[in-house]
């Protein structure tokens, strides 16, 4: 659902510049000198990343591998959607003097969690909800150098949705249970849910082409594709008949399409719609 442009970067170390990889690849910013003055940004788009309030780098939710350079500030943020002000930091990964938890700040709905990496080595940071179940595991890798594909991405931006399908009736504004149509209506169905975390959705199980066809994989999104969306999926509906439609959503897998972690594989999700047409 986003795009991707990658480049290649190499040689960057702790002294001369900072490369941040999330779990969608490698993010380049801008090289800082050691009073921590930017010194020597290179023109966009390689250094064109998103930041927080305070102009550190900004991880996108999905991330599943994030590694940061020696000395720099970074933000995990949790956007709105009902219940952004909900998450708390569970652990700040201090335990091992590799990071050290820089406060918490809240712009606009978006809450952020600031950290300073402080030495190499690997910490672990987790973000919960107060009232519910879920959270958000943070691996981090703080390093001298890093060097790779540098690739501007995130799923939470730039996303670019269908049009509304003309003459598509909406039916239920969730993917599950059962709806009742007549063969040749055209109808939608709606995937309700928060994206804070960041879910990935695809359709597993394709309905029986024979009795109601898929008019794309790519849904129409209503809401915002970061925090509270539907997203709506068009069918049209061919003969008498019963055939049932599996969606699976994968928490925070990044690009992956199965779960990466135990947590995902906790937190994903599968929707189950039947459809009837007679």
């Amino acid at each position: 659902m986003s795009r991707r442009r990658t480049k290649t970067f190499w040689g960057v170390t702790g002294g001369a510049g900072a490369l941040l990889l999330g779990g969608l690849g490698f993010v380049g910013y801008e090289a800082v000198s050691a009073d921590d003055e930017v010194c020597c940004a290179l023109p966009e788009p390689l250094y064109n990343v998103p930041r927080g309030p305070d102009g550190e780098i900004d991880v996108a939710s999905q991330s599943v591998e994030t590694s940061v350079l020696t000395g720099h500030d970074f933000s995990l943020h949790v956007r709105p959607g009902g219940d952004a002000a909900d998450w708390e930091i569970a652990d700040t990964g201090e335990s091992g003097g590799v990071l050290r938890a820089k406060g918490e700040k809240t712009v606009e709905g978006t809450r952020y969690f600031k950290f300073r990496a402080l030495k190499t080595g690997s910490a672990r940071v987790v973000l919960r909800e107060r009232d519910g179940d879920r959270t958000m595991t943070y691996p981090i890798e703080v390093k001298d150098n890093i060097q790779g594909n540098v690739v501007l991405s995130d799923p939470e931006a730039g996303y670019s949705d269908l049009p509304q399908p003309e003459g598509s009736h909406r039916l239920a504004d969730d993917f599950e249970g059962t709806v009742t149509v007549a063969p040749g209506r055209q109808f939608s169905i709606a995937n309700r849910y928060s994206n804070q975390p960041g879910y990935t959705w695809r359709i597993v199980r394709q309905p029986d082409g024979t009795v109601a066809g898929l008019e794309s994989e790519r849904p129409y999104v209503a809401g915002d594709p970061a925090a509270a969306r539907q997203d709506w999926y068009g069918f049209i509906a061919r003969a008498k008949g019963t055939t049932t439609i599996e969606l699976f959503g994968c928490y925070r897998c990044g690009y992956h399409d199965r779960p990466v972690s135990a947590e995902s594989r906790r937190f994903s999700v599968t929707k189950t719609l039947t459809v009837v047409v007679r």
